[in-house]
């Protein structure tokens, strides 16, 4: 599949994150299968979805608190993942793309705190509007700041995985003839983690809840 349609197509599945639809077909849960459907490996992308969803299960993007945009991150690790699966080297394969992941979440985050002040100011704009009964304007202000998120999304994914495929067709083959047997414990190691970062909000939920039964 052409890496501009995939870009397009991780971009619309971020639209649920925060700016539209909000029925979590961003998760990477669900949208890395989607993804492995399309690239012809479901099986692959349900592995990657429940890798990832656990790193980033507790992350809400609630408020002002801006997190990590883990989910961006998981759908272009897991089409770079695909992309790349027939050089060999799974366990270097993934290792790399996961190491790349986390920063392109952090990468995500940066342009959320901006869109989120771009938005602020089409919401000033659009509050004006509506008192003065200008609709036409306000839906396209509305569409307008949908597309820029869109946009921002788009050009993240479609330059990581054009820059990445050039990179690591050959990082791979190199860092695999060394370490690939060393990098067996990566599934396991990305487990460990989602589970240390998901077992306290299960935790809370408990306590929580023992709480309210004896209050």
């Amino acid at each position: 599949m052409d890496i501009v349609l995939l870009s397009a197509i991780i971009s619309f599945l971020a639209l649920d994150i925060t700016i539209a639809f909000q029925v979590l077909i961003s998760s990477p849960i669900f949208a890395c299968p989607i993804l492995g459907w399309l690239l012809g490996d479901v099986e692959l992308g349900f592995e990657m979805g429940f890798l990832l969803q656990l790193l980033w299960l507790g992350r809400i993007p609630a408020g002002a608190y801006i997190v990590p945009e883990g989910n961006i991150a998981s759908m272009i690790a897991t089409v770079l993942v695909l992309l790349n699966k027939d050089i060999g080297y799974p366990n270097t394969t993934l290792a790399i793309v996961f190491v790349e992941s986390i920063l392109i979440s952090y990468l995500g985050a940066v342009i959320t705190i901006y869109y989120r002040k771009f938005n602020n100011r089409v919401l000033e704009i659009v509050v004006k509007e509506i008192e003065n009964i200008h609709f036409k304007i306000t839906l396209l202000l509305e569409a307008g700041s949908v597309f820029i998120y869109f946009l921002m999304v788009f050009i993240i994914s479609l330059g990581t995985i054009l820059l990445s495929q050039k990179i690591l067709p050959l990082v791979i083959p190199f860092l695999g003839e060394l370490w690939e047997e060393e990098f067996v414990v990566i599934k396991p190691l990305i487990l460990g983690i989602g589970l240390a970062f998901v077992l306290p909000i299960f935790k809370d939920a408990v306590l929580k809840r023992q709480i309210r039964k004896n209050g």
